[in-house]
C-alpha cells in the first residue's frame, strides 16, 4: 500500500541515509506521519512493518518517534519513510491457530475459556477481524473472518479434540488466509498459535512454516503447552520459539493458569505495536528474499521487527 501523502513527507536524505537512520523531514513533529486514507493506493514496492519495543525488564515502549530507530532493508537504508505511527490503532486482522491433537483433550475447556477471554479483549467491532483455525491430522477454519467474537467463542466451544498433530501445515495455511483478507488501507496481521510445537503428521518443515508467516507478513506469537524446557517437549519449544523470533512476536509459557497470563501478554503486545511503511532501495520485484534490521539507537532497548520479507513478484500483463 503507498500513502501518497498531501502535505509534508518524511524525506530521507542521502547523507543521512549513510548513517541508516530513520528521520522525519523538517518541521514534522510528534510521532505520527499518516497520509489522508483517500490517497492510498497500491504499490509493490512499499514495505510495511508492524514491530515492538521493549526495555531490559521486558517492558514495552511506545513513546519513541521515528528518528529514534535505524533501518536497513537488504543492508541499505530506504529511500523514503511513508508512514509512521506509535501504539497503532490501524485494523488487526488476526488467526487463532489452537492444537486440537488428542494429546491437549485434558486442557482444552480451559484453553477455549482463556481464548474466549482474550478475543472479546483485543476485537474492535468494525475495525479487526479475527478467524479460527483449529489442527490435528488435518487443518481446519472454524470460524471465518468476523469481528463478532460471539461467532468465534461459538466455533471454540464445537472442537473435539483428537488426532496427531498437523502444526506446520496449520501455520502455512493460517498465514496463507490472512494473506489473501482484503485490505484498505495499511493492516497488522498476527497469528496466536496454541500448541506443544511438536508436529506428528509432518508434512511440512519448519523452514516452509517460516517462510510462509514470512511471506505473509504477520507476526506470530507461540503459547506453549508445555511445562518447562526439562519437559520432554522441550523440542517443541525450540520450535515455538524460532516462529516466533522470525517474526519479531515470542514465545510464552501457556501451561494451564499461565494460559490466561499469555493471552494478557499478546494483547498488550498488539496495543504497544508501532507501524511504519517505507520504499526499499535498489528494491526488484523479482521474489527474492530481503534481510530488515530494525534498531532502536537509544541503548537498552530491543526492537521486536520480523527479520524479513520476499520482494513481491510484479504481476505481468
Amino acid at each position: 500500500m503507498r500513502f501518497r501523502a498531501l502535505g509534508i513527507l518524511f524525506l530521507l536524505s542521502s547523507s543521512l541515509m549513510a548513517y541508516s537512520q530513520i528521520v522525519p523531514a523538517a518541521g514534522v513533529k510528534g510521532s505520527e506521519f499518516i497520509a489522508p486514507a483517500t490517497t492510498i493506493t497500491k504499490a509493490v514496492d512499499e514495505v510495511n512493518l508492524a514491530f515492538t519495543v521493549t526495555d531490559k525488564r521486558g517492558r514495552f515502549i511506545s513513546n519513541l518517534g521515528p528518528n529514534d530507530f535505524r533501518l536497513l532493508d537488504n543492508h541499505q537504508a530506504p529511500q523514503r519513510l511513508t508512514f509512521f505511527q506509535q501504539r497503532s490503532d490501524l485494523p488487526l486482522h488476526l488467526a487463532l491457530l489452537i492444537d486440537a491433537s488428542a494429546s491437549v483433550q485434558y486442557r482444552f475447556k480451559f484453553e477455549v475459556d482463556a481464548a474466549t477471554s482474550f478475543l472479546k479483549g483485543i476485537l474492535r467491532p468494525g475495525k479487526d477481524q479475527a478467524l479460527i483455525i483449529a489442527f490435528n491430522d488435518q487443518v481446519k477454519t472454524l470460524a471465518q473472518p468476523t469481528d463478532r467474537a460471539e461467532e468465534l467463542t461459538a466455533a471454540l466451544k464445537k472442537i473435539k479434540p483428537s488426532g496427531d498433530t498437523a502444526l506446520h501445515d496449520a501455520v502455512i495455511y493460517a498465514s496463507e488466509q490472512l494473506r489473501r483478507l482484503p485490505e484498505k488501507t495499511i493492516t497488522r496481521r498476527a497469528i496466536v498459535l496454541i500448541s506443544d510445537g511438536v508436529d506428528t503428521v509432518k508434512h511440512s518443515t519448519l523452514e516452509q512454516s517460516e517462510q510462509a508467516v514470512s511471506r505473509a507478513q504477520v507476526m506470530l506469537f507461540s503459547l506453549s503447552t508445555n511445562f518447562s524446557e526439562a519437559d520432554a517437549n522441550a523440542s517443541g519449544d525450540r520450535v515455538l520459539r524460532e516462529l516466533a523470533a522470525s517474526t519479531g512476536g515470542g514465545l510464552m509459557a501457556a501451561h494451564d493458569q499461565q494460559l490466561t497470563l499469555a493471552f494478557r501478554s499478546v494483547q498488550k503486545a498488539l496495543r504497544s505495536q508501532y507501524v511504519l511503511a517505507y520504499n526499499p532501495a535498489g528494491f526488484t520485484p523479482d521474489g527474492s528474499y530481503r534481510p530488515i534490521e530494525l534498531n532502536a539507537i537509544k541503548r537498552g532497548l530491543h526492537t521486536n521487527c520480523r527479520r524479513g520479507y520476499y520482494a513481491k513478484v510484479t504481476a505481468k500483463p
